[in-house]
């Protein structure tokens, strides 16, 4: 799945489903699992994002958790372990760097 793509499924799926962290062969690796707003229990997209980087979280959990405008964003800037970003533009409760990802739409 290409940028566009997963940008497109966060932005109809906003809704925390899950988030997973756990760390192999010393990298971190966060799944992220989002559904809509219209069905909160039905997955819509699920992310796994490797080797990831300077997390930030803010204002999350205490009952359902939207992300508004999850943006995944390619960064070129020559570090080896760093080539994007995800980031909610709109309320900033998550950011975080990462190196690659995979990800698959539930309804695809």
């Amino acid at each position: 799945m290409d940028i566009s793509r997963l940008n497109e499924l966060f932005f109809e799926h906003n809704c925390v489903a899950s988030m997973n962290l756990e760390m192999m062969d010393f990298k971190y690796n966060l799944t992220l699992t989002m559904s809509s707003s219209k069905d909160p229990e039905t997955e819509g997209v699920t992310a796994v994002f490797h080797d990831v980087s300077a997390l930030n979280l803010k204002g999350f959990g205490g009952g359902l958790t939207q992300f508004m405008d999850l943006v995944v964003t390619r960064i070129d800037n020559g570090l080896d372990r760093i080539r994007y970003e995800l980031r909610d533009v709109e309320e900033e409760k998550i950011s975080f760097y990462f190196s690659t990802f995979s990800a698959r739409g539930h309804e695809e």
